[in-house]
């Protein structure tokens, strides 16, 4: 789709090293961080501690920002993101079962987080400029490309397509993949990665709220009071700029 809004808008895909850079930064983000993260929770692991190891992702950015990309994290801004992680942890605790048997899974969530936090960092490092349509086709025909090996040796092509299939494919596709992503690096382009990674805290905050809204779900105190504290934390985390 977005190769075919490329050519309408007749932007012309990137080439030679640009290229490269782009794969690369697509593979970490859209097949290492999704891939992984589906096999995680396909393995077993409770979508509640898989929340949990994803939030670490906007403290292992950040660290990984101050060398790599020069950025300073000030210490407003590290107390903003250990308040979140604690707020995610009290937010998703009540749902957290620990079994030996989801130790694999719990390895695909640790690789998902990798992958998103080096992608980041490389992104903003080396595809700052990038042109969010072609060069977001490039980033994810890259991705695809390496997904499709593991997907024909190991699962095959045995996919049922039904009336539920296809609402939550695209979902995937545009909400995730384009306009999330998207929107992820437009961010990166005018703010620090701590801000910007920060904002995933957020992520157990709308999903409990959808939870209780749409599927009856109750917020127990515990829900509560993380949800509270991760959002206190983002918000210190965006104020705090020295």
């Amino acid at each position: 789709m977005l190769l075919t809004v490329a050519g309408i808008r007749r932007r012309q895909l990137p080439r030679g090293r640009r290229l490269l850079h782009l794969a690369v930064a697509g593979v970490l983000v859209q097949a290492v961080q999704f891939s992984s993260i589906y096999a995680g929770m396909d393995l077993g692991v409770p979508s509640g501690l898989a929340a949990l190891i994803i939030a670490l992702y906007p403290l292992t950015a950040s660290l990984l920002a101050v060398p790599l990309l020069h950025e300073r994290v000030s210490a407003g801004q590290l107390l903003g993101l250990v308040l979140g992680l604690g707020g995610v942890a009290l937010a998703v605790a009540e749902g957290i079962k620990l079994s030996l048997n989801c130790l694999p899974g719990v390895g695909f969530l640790a690789l998902g987080l990798l992958g998103i936090s080096a992608g980041t960092v490389y992104q903003k490092r080396f595809c700052g400029e990038m042109e969010p349509v072609s060069g977001n086709a490039v980033q994810l025909l890259a991705a695809s490309l390496v997904v499709l090996v593991p997907a024909l040796f190991v699962e095959g092509w045995d996919v049922h397509f039904t009336a539920a299939y296809w609402p939550v494919l695209l979902w995937s596709a545009l909400v995730n993949s384009v306009i999330g992503v998207g929107l992820l690096y437009r961010l990166l382009q005018r703010h620090g990665t701590s801000q910007v990674s920060s904002l995933f805290q957020l992520v157990p905050m709308s999903t409990a709220g959808l939870g209780a809204l749409l599927l009856g779900q109750r917020l127990g105190p515990l829900t509560l009071a993380g949800l509270v504290l991760a959002t206190a934390g983002t918000l210190l985390t965006h104020r705090a700029r020295h």
